[in-house]
């Protein structure tokens, strides 16, 4: 609490002292600095906002505060794009610059800082001397800003977007040297895992993050700075991960907000690395497994959350699955969405997800804007092989605080033949018999045609291949409504749910997936 107030009144002293302009303003020019790599820009978003009157002043759509709206301008080119670019730059800034949260936490200081460098050669072609004098004060205030923050910043609160502020901020002035060398490293190591994965669990943020590399890696070739052998090696390792986490039609795997609006993004970036191979994991602990083989791709959450910020956006789903064979896609989570700038909440619930939820209850708690949001909960993985099965197997005991009960999913994959069995198992942390309410849900495409058969024990599944599966379950299941999201579009499409209830200390419900 007391650390608190220490940060809040350093930075109203600091506030003041930018409003009274005790800082002086570094640099004048900001041409020719253009180091963008791949663009991941919702342009549909941004359409939906930008013609509204007085948008920039909208705080619930926070991709505006990100100036990301200066690229459609850039394409909409001339005289008309420029002056709706100056426009709307001085209306924020006139309106948020001396606001002491949102719109200057997170990382959004960084994008606008970036943002607006990056487009300064077309906003800089049609400007008055005043206007560029007024473009050149909101970048230095802004970089004033981010140094500020980003010194009181723990490594693991740290964006990709922002170490690239930070490197070009350091270039910009001639300061970049060893220790701001070292510490790009040090957050590198602090956000990505063993096997070279964003912390996030989101393949999308993971694209991200590789992108912001390449592009570090581009400033420091502009300014002469030799890029690290370790920094081009995780870039290396981190860019083969993406070749891996992907569906057999090459869609991404919907789990932490993770949506496929960037798909081309992403296999440009793939495209770029030379000789690039897929990594096989050996040693996985932690975040989504996965299992290929000539046929099929399944995905399992087993992500251990933590106190830090990357887990913030974890989604409520552990053992949660997703399942694609023969170049088609068939049990997903329900996705992510970028129409507002931000994942919405119901997305991160459990039942948005395939997995086995208690009570109707998230298995952690879900919260927008808030740090510590999740429930840290303890997450196990396990991997067993034999020659004609692969053994995945997740346990997590986020319901054992609330209702007293542990979750074990197992996963028989047979490796031969097109057949996924799964058990998932209730387990009492007592000896009292408590009546539980279960459900286990598998969201199915929305190009997939389930029919169930009388006797409530199976689904039958016809793809747009016109591939046939069945779905069988030890217990009785139905076909209910479910959404799933596409180009941040929700699509109606059906999910196969099994609910009962149990009093026992440990129920076993078995399933299975086979192609027939």
């Amino acid at each position: 609490m007391i650390k608190k107030f220490i940060s809040y009144i350093s930075k109203q002293f600091f506030l003041i002292f930018l409003k009274l302009n005790f800082k002086k303003n570094k640099f004048k020019n900001f041409k020719d600095l253009n180091f963008k790599q791949q663009e991941f820009i919702n342009y549909k978003l941004i359409k939906y906002y930008i013609f509204k009157d007085n948008f920039i002043k909208n705080s619930s759509v926070t991709d505006i505060h990100t100036f990301n709206f200066l690229f459609y301008y850039q394409k909409i080119g001339g005289e008309k794009g420029i002056t709706l670019s100056k426009k709307n730059i001085f209306l924020w800034f006139d309106k948020f610059k001396f606001y002491n949260e949102f719109p200057w936490s997170d990382d959004f200081v960084a994008a606008r800082y970036l943002n607006l460098i990056y487009n300064y050669d077309f906003i800089f072609s049609i400007s008055t001397e005043k206007e560029i004098k007024k473009i050149n004060f909101l970048i230095n205030f802004h970089e004033k800003r981010f140094l500020f923050d980003f010194k009181r910043k723990k490594n693991e609160e740290i964006s990709s977007i922002e170490i690239v502020a930070l490197v070009l901020i350091k270039c910009l002035h001639n300061e970049f040297n060893n220790y701001f060398m070292n510490k790009i490293q040090e957050i590198i190591n602090s956000q990505v895992d063993e096997i070279f994965m964003h912390k996030s669990y989101n393949v999308l943020e993971h694209a991200k993050f590789v992108n912001s590399l390449n592009e570090i890696k581009n400033i420091m070739l502009f300014y002469n700075i030799k890029s690290p052998e370790k920094i081009n090696n995780q870039i290396l390792a981190m860019t083969s991960l993406l070749s891996r986490y992907r569906h057999d039609d090459f869609s991404l795997p919907l789990f932490n907000g993770c949506n496929n609006n960037h798909n081309n993004v992403i296999q440009d970036i793939v495209d770029k690395e030379q000789f690039l191979k897929s990594r096989v994991l050996n040693s996985f602990v932690n975040g989504i497994a996965v299992y290929k083989d000539a046929n099929k791709t399944i995905f399992f959450d087993v992500v251990q959350p933590t106190k830090y910020g990357f887990s913030r956006e974890l989604s409520a789903g552990s053992l949660s699955i997703e399942i694609s064979a023969g170049g088609e896609k068939l049990i997903t989570n329900c996705g992510g969405a970028e129409s507002s700038g931000s994942n919405p909440s119901y997305l991160k619930y459990s039942a948005a997800h395939s997995t086995l939820i208690v009570n109707n209850t998230n298995i952690s708690e879900v919260k927008e804007w808030k740090k510590g949001g999740i429930f840290l909960k303890k997450v196990k993985y396990d991997t067993k092989e034999n020659e004609d099965e692969a053994i995945l197997i997740g346990t997590h005991n986020g319901y054992l605080k609330n209702y007293r009960k542990i979750c074990k999913r197992e996963l028989f994959i047979n490796k031969k033949l097109d057949v996924i069995k799964g058990h998932d198992t209730i387990i009492s942390s007592n000896s009292k018999f408590e009546k539980t309410v279960y459900h286990i849900r598998f969201h199915i495409m929305p190009n997939i045609s389930p029919t169930i058969t009388e006797n409530k024990k199976s689904i039958i599944m016809k793809t747009n291949k016109h591939n046939i599966w069945i779905f069988k379950s030890s217990s009785d299941i139905s076909l209910e409504k479910s959404i799933y999201v596409e180009n941040d579009i929700a699509r109606e499409t059906s999910q196969i749910v099994i609910n009962g209830v149990t009093s026992s200390i440990r129920n076993k419900i078995k399933w299975s997936l086979e192609k027939i």
